[in-house]
Formats: C-alpha cells, structure tokens, sequence
C-alpha cells in the first residue's frame, strides 16, 4: 500500500479522489501511485511493501 497527500488544490477527482478535509489517500499498486503523482496533485507520504515468504 501507498499513502498519497494531496498538494496544490482543494480537491480532485481521477485516478483517485481527495478533497480537503481528506487529503490522504491509499493506493494499493506502485503503478497506481506513479500515475497520481505525474498528475501533479499528489506526492507520496508513506510506501509500504509487503514481505515476501
């Protein structure tokens, strides 16, 4: 999972939503989180990886 972080804007709407009052946002692929952040409205805040057994 990654965290994402809305920056720049009040809200948005796309790939994923978040609006001011809910700036964060979780995501559950690398693919999905790159693509939010090419947007320009998001950055990431937290990644975390899952182990592999």
């Amino acid at each position: 999972m990654t965290k994402l972080k809305l920056i720049k804007a009040l809200s948005y709407s796309g790939i994923v939503s978040a609006d001011a009052r809910n700036p964060f946002v979780e995501v559950k692929t690398k693919k999905e989180a790159e693509e939010a952040v090419k947007t320009g409205y998001f950055k990431i805040v937290n990644e975390e990886e899952k182990e592999k057994e």
